[in-house]
């Protein structure tokens, strides 16, 4: 793997890093308001809606480039940090998606 290539991706991995915290207050927003709907049978609004979709679209996107990134050849210390950020997005991920199915079910 190139220098540069290799630069990009550190960097890139800031900006993930920085980003899951935030991503995780919203999921757990999320998967709360899906349990408080179920509960109460209550309709969802759109906006909520948007949120899951928005959410899943942006985790997914990063799924892909880590899955890209993790097939390349990194040096090991850097293939481990892409798994184990791939497993945290992969489970947000898992509890969005079962907020979503619980919202349109």
């Amino acid at each position: 793997m190139e220098k540069t290539q290799i630069a990009d991706i550190n960097e890139q991995i800031l900006k993930l890093r920085a980003a899951l915290p935030i991503w995780g207050v919203e999921a757990n927003d999320l998967v709360e308001l899906a349990q408080n709907a179920e509960r109460a049978a209550a309709h969802v609004d759109e906006r909520t809606l948007q949120r899951v979709r928005g959410l899943i679209e942006t985790t997914t996107g990063w799924h892909n480039t880590l899955l890209y990134w993790e097939e390349q050849d990194a040096a090991p210390a850097l293939s481990a940090d892409i798994r184990v950020l791939r497993g945290s997005l992969d489970a947000m991920r898992t509890e969005v998606s079962t907020a979503a199915s619980k919202f349109l079910g």
